[in-house]
């Protein structure tokens, strides 16, 4: 049985960008390193950029950074940094759904769809989910409507 090199080599590294990663993850997700978390999760998002760069789906990379993102936020609020303000995060969860808030809707009534459209509404409810933790932290106005828009949809998703 010969042996594909290269996509072995991709292989290695997935799985050490992965290692670095979730080694990251661990420590910015102790509550009691307080601001030395953000130190930790900016770890950790060089380590998803190096997945992404490695061939890993964006939409993957970016719910594990949204997750990550929220988490922070929640637990140790904004610091003048945009990457850590719940407004800034907002926008970038808006970005990155497949589908429109309009075309979700419409797929989210049929539960026997193709498969792909049910994969699309999973990834649209996982890129959402972390808003559920800094949601109230956001500025009135047409983010926070547009995210309270999808929230409610969410709980309407596969």
């Amino acid at each position: 049985m010969e042996s594909d090199g290269g996509a072995e080599f991709a292989e290695d590294r997935i799985n050490q960008w992965l290692s670095v990663y979730q080694a990251n993850l661990f420590y910015a997700q102790e509550r009691d390193r307080g601001e030395e978390r953000r130190i930790w999760a900016r770890v950790a998002f060089a380590a998803l950029d190096g997945l992404e760069r490695a061939g890993c789906p964006t939409q993957d990379l970016n719910v594990r950074r949204f997750n990550l993102r929220a988490l922070l936020i929640a637990g140790l609020g904004p610091n003048g940094d945009p990457w850590w303000s719940p407004d800034r995060l907002a926008v970038d969860v808006l970005e990155a759904p497949p589908l429109s808030l309009e075309q979700a809707r419409e797929w989210a009534t049929d539960w026997a769809a193709p498969r792909h459209e049910m994969q699309a509404l999973r990834t649209c409810k996982n890129l959402i989910k972390p808003m559920e933790l800094v949601a109230d932290r956001l500025t009135a106005g047409p983010v926070r409507t547009r995210i309270e828009r999808w929230m409610d949809l969410r709980t309407h998703l596969p």
